[in-house]
């Protein structure tokens, strides 16, 4: 009897992940320990993918065809160090990608993320509340959104927290940096609006509707938002500032779908209420101002 069996072939039989993986990703996750550990081994490879050494070996041939200059090979401590020279092929290697998986290991240690992070920097971050999220709910919404349906909800709100009953046709989830809403059409006030899903505590699906995200003129609007550094601020903190945020010509554009602008300038101190603060709280000002507050209050 013979064996076919490759003796590269990937073997998941003791990696983490507990899946097989691509090469390609493989080949990011050699891409992600040069670029911030500085150093990658073989074992570095068969402990985290479950794969052969041999297979290893190929990886790493095959990442020096992709970038012949980015690692040699270290002989006394037998590891593949990044050069001086060394530029990222992947996305999944940049800056922001790296302190995102940090954080979220910090704040969550046990939680498996699936990150490619190997040695760490001590990291904290500021705690955040949580609010409970029901699964149920959060299916039947989602169902809603997938089959262009409707859903009947109980839902509570500052002026009604005792709930009452509503029917959603919800098409978009959205997240606005603290909590998660459904987007929604609400046949009980005939508009669209955002719906806090911790708040809904029931919802059935109600059967189908038709599409109506074409409808929602908020949420298919995109709104330029320029922002400058506080105009009150002196020359030299302006200047900070325009460096902090990579203005170009002291100025910054986001766009944002308006039904998301109130969140956006929340986040950003600079809603109505919050701009009364010292340009040093601030920092930042609306060079557009008068043209976004009036989308707020149409």
């Amino acid at each position: 009897m013979t064996n076919d069996s490759n003796p590269t072939d990937e073997q998941p039989t003791k990696g983490r992940q507990g899946a097989r993986w691509g090469q390609e990703r493989r080949l990011e996750f050699i891409d992600y320990r040069l670029r911030w550990d500085g150093q990658i081994n073989r074992s570095n490879l068969t402990d985290f993918f479950g794969i052969s050494v041999p297979q290893a070996s190929l990886d790493i041939t095959e990442y020096t065809k992709l970038a012949s200059n980015n690692m040699e090979y270290d002989t006394r401590a037998r590891v593949y160090r990044a050069t001086e020279a060394f530029q990222p092929v992947f996305q999944s290697s940049a800056v922001e990608r790296y302190l995102e998986d940090l954080l979220r290991v910090a704040v969550q240690p046990d939680v498996p993320y699936g990150s490619f992070l190997g040695w760490q920097s001590p990291v904290a971050g500021v705690p955040k509340l949580g609010r409970r999220l029901n699964a149920d709910v959060v299916g039947e919404i989602l169902r809603a959104i997938r089959e262009n349906g409707s859903v009947e909800v109980t839902y509570q709100s500052m002026t009604d927290p005792e709930g009452s009953e509503r029917k959603l046709t919800p098409h978009a989830l959205v997240h606005d940096g603290n909590r998660w809403h459904a987007r929604a059409y609400c046949h009980k006030r005939n508009d669209f609006r955002d719906f806090s899903l911790t708040r809904i505590k029931r919802a059935q699906y109600a059967g189908p509707d038709h599409e109506r995200a074409s409808m929602d003129t908020a949420w298919n609007k995109m709104v330029d938002v320029v922002l400058t550094a506080h105009p009150k601020l002196s020359p030299a903190k302006r200047r900070l500032i325009e460096s902090d945020y990579s203005m170009e010509n002291g100025e910054m554009h986001l766009e944002c779908r308006q039904a998301l602008l109130l969140y956006l300038l929340f986040q950003l101190n600079l809603t109505e209420d919050q701009a009364v603060q010292r340009p040093e709280v601030i920092q930042l000002a609306l060079k557009n101002r008068d043209e976004l507050y009036a989308l707020l209050h149409p």
